[in-house]
């Protein structure tokens, strides 16, 4: 098995803003012989038209809305190997693909790239809170909240099939130990946040939710206790950034009280960072 063999799953809903910018990151990737295969799930724009026009992509249209069920169809149209999931509005070089798939090709279970936000132009609120999110090393060393986790063939196997949970990236992480996975040394993945904060509550809403289909009965976990003990150390090394703090822990806890007390209504996700395509 050569480092570059393994496969890109890709689900969709609604991406032509930014499915181009996604799929010419890999380009190189794809000459390599990566397999990239796009699963446009309930589209009802040109997702699946622009993605056809890369050479080498191949794309299947679901009629259902379902990132779900776009990751199950993706797994059945690879052909085994590494397999790489990556969100749609996440642009993930084709340098760290390799790396990801050489990386877990040796023997690593799970694994990513290290991840970058991309929160220029976003609202003062929203650039405070990502300013805090990127330095907690107990986030930045978990496998969810990147838009982009990859599985060994072994990893794979700890798992039938994707469940029917909202945050599947928060189910692939309880599935390993720390020692299990690995954030790969390569060019990180750029994840452009929110650009307001309604919409910043609005993922962390689904997000939470999510964490409770995940770890229902488990109490505080690991990854929350660790968060807690991050905050602290942060504010020992850099005090100065005791409003930002305050900034992510009020927001956090409003994201979590309107997770309790509100029904969902459709799928949450930030519609303002795909309004104009940012292009790094």
């Amino acid at each position: 098995m050569t480092p570059a063999s393994g496969s890109v799953i890709i689900a969709a809903h609604n991406e032509e803003a930014l499915i181009e910018r996604c799929l010419e990151s890999l380009t190189a990737a794809i000459a390599e012989g990566v397999q990239v295969v796009v699963v446009c799930n309930g589209c009802t724009d040109r997702t699946a038209e622009l993605a056809r026009n890369h050479a080498g992509v191949s794309v299947v249209e679901l009629a259902v809305a379902s990132k779900v069920a776009a990751l199950r169809v993706g797994d059945q149209l690879v052909n085994g190997g590494v397999r790489i999931y990556l969100d749609a509005d996440v642009v993930m070089t084709s340098r760290a693909v390799h790396d990801v798939l050489s990386a877990l090709n040796g023997g690593h279970f799970a694994g990513r790239p290290p991840v970058r936000f991309d929160y220029a132009g976003a609202a003062f609120a929203v650039r405070r809170w990502y300013t805090v999110r990127e330095r907690l090393p107990s986030i930045q060393e978990a496998l969810w909240g990147a838009g982009c986790y990859a599985l060994s063939p072994l990893g794979r196997e700890r798992f039938e099939e994707f469940p029917d949970v909202i945050s599947d990236d928060l189910f692939i992480d309880s599935l390993f130990g720390p020692t299990e996975r690995t954030i790969v040394s390569t060019d990180p993945v750029v994840v452009t946040t929110p650009r307001v904060t309604a919409d910043l509550v609005r993922i962390l809403q689904r997000s939470y939710r999510s964490q409770r289909e995940v770890r229902e009965g488990r109490g505080v976990s690991d990854e929350q206790r660790g968060q807690l003990r991050d905050i602290a150390a942060l504010l020992r090394r850099r005090p100065q950034q005791l409003g930002d703090v305050i900034i992510y822990v009020l927001i956090i806890l409003y994201s979590r009280l309107r997770a309790r007390s509100r029904r969902p209504v459709g799928w949450e996700r930030d519609n303002s960072s795909r309004s104009v395509p940012r292009v790094d």
